[in-house]
């Protein structure tokens, strides 16, 4: 299990309950939702898709004021932290109208190669050689974290010259790649930091009896204890409810990183604002009004709001929402360990040219603060 994705889906839980505990936005709705893992496969992606579009999947029903009406059907898609899920779904979705929440050029490449995790060990050592026997020294990877992680392990049984590497945000901002110290000056662009209130006392508020009602929780609750919730079975122990979730350290009860996090906080209220802006006026809402996803997507495009934590949320005329990214660097910290380090943002509100703002020194490859010029066949 992946308990860092955990706490995305459970981002998505915490937005809804806000959301309907709130009195001025949906007043007298309550949302319901469902949770899919993907297991980061376009395969599943297309499959849970597919059902969405058929509406062949059962509805949710958290009270009985959930009617099985048309307006209680699935109306939006919080799409998958990772892109190329999400593009599957969203070229699945986008001819029914359910909306989604979320070049080359002056340089010498000296090699391109793909990798996908499902693939036999031959080719992963075959790239692996690729990178090795390589002499560029500036290595751009755009991969899932899931296939980073057999490359970087790969190569950590024989590794490479100092390479500087260039990331996407699906690893760049994964704490769990810090371990891999052949990275330390990796740099990238991430999704900006941000707190969001009263979320990690929602992530730590479970208790056993609340994890036995998930699947997902339940396993979460095993994994990290070490235990088994439903009695002794495969040598694991018996819970007894002395396990402390406070004392816990593990990407689940990180929160000083939400970056993903905070998109599926900001994606999950851009919904509830386009529902409301079909369904309700300034002090009531049409509890059995029928509206179909093509009506909430016209409207999502149109707001504008502002999040309890300080965040914008809006969307320019072609449906994209306002992008901005802090610049990541991993450095090595006082006590020996890489973490990350915040040294610019890029802001596209910014006049052309002026985007990107460098606000602290950056660290490159073999612990170089300049950028230097290395002879190679390639870049």
């Amino acid at each position: 299990m992946n308990f860092r994705e955990l706490r995305f889906a459970r981002a998505m839980e915490f937005s809804i309950h806000e959301i309907n505990n709130r009195t001025d936005l949906l007043p007298g709705i309550t949302l319901g939702y469902q949770i899919y893992d993907l297991c980061s496969e376009v395969p599943m992606t297309v499959k849970v898709a597919f059902q969405f579009a058929n509406g062949m999947e059962p509805f949710f029903n958290d009270t009985d004021s959930c009617s099985k009406s048309a307006a209680a059907a699935v109306p939006a898609v919080i799409g998958d932290s990772t892109s190329t899920t999400s593009i599957s779904m969203t070229r699945i979705l986008g001819p029914f109208g359910i909306p989604q929440a979320a070049q080359e050029e002056g340089i010498c490449v000296e090699y391109s190669e793909v990798y996908y995790r499902t693939q036999p060990r031959s080719k992963l050592e075959r790239v692996a050689n690729v990178i090795r026997r390589s002499t560029a020294r500036v290595i751009v990877t755009f991969l899932h974290e899931g296939d980073l992680r057999f490359l970087l392990e790969e190569l950590t049984r024989q590794p490479p010259p100092p390479l500087q590497w260039i990331g996407n945000d699906a690893w760049i901002i994964d704490p769990e790649f810090l371990r891999f110290n052949m990275c330390a000056g990796a740099i990238g662009f991430g999704v900006p930091r941000s707190v969001i209130p009263g979320f990690r006392e929602f992530l730590l508020d479970l208790s056993p009896e609340q994890a036995l009602k998930s699947p997902l929780l339940t396993e979460f609750w095993e994994r990290s204890f070490n235990c088994s919730l439903k009695g002794s079975s495969g040598g694991a122990r018996e819970c007894d409810g002395s396990e402390d979730i406070r004392a816990l350290q593990n990407p689940y009860t990180d929160t000083s990183q939400l970056r993903a996090s905070n998109l599926v906080y900001k994606a999950t209220y851009a919904i509830a604002h386009a529902i409301h802006g079909v369904i309700c006026n300034d002090t009531q809402c049409d509890k059995s009004a029928k509206f179909t996803p093509l009506q909430i997507l016209n409207q999502l495009k149109r707001v504008n709001f502002t999040m309890k934590n300080g965040f914008q949320v809006s969307f320019d005329s072609n449906g994209d929402p306002v992008a901005g990214y802090d610049l990541i660097n991993w450095q090595f910290k006082e006590n020996g360990a890489l973490g990350f380090v915040t040294v610019g943002q890029y802001d596209p509100s910014k006049p052309i040219g002026r985007e990107i703002n460098i606000s602290r020194p950056i660290t490159w490859v073999r612990g170089q603060t300049e950028v230097q010029y290395i002879p190679s066949r390639g870049f």
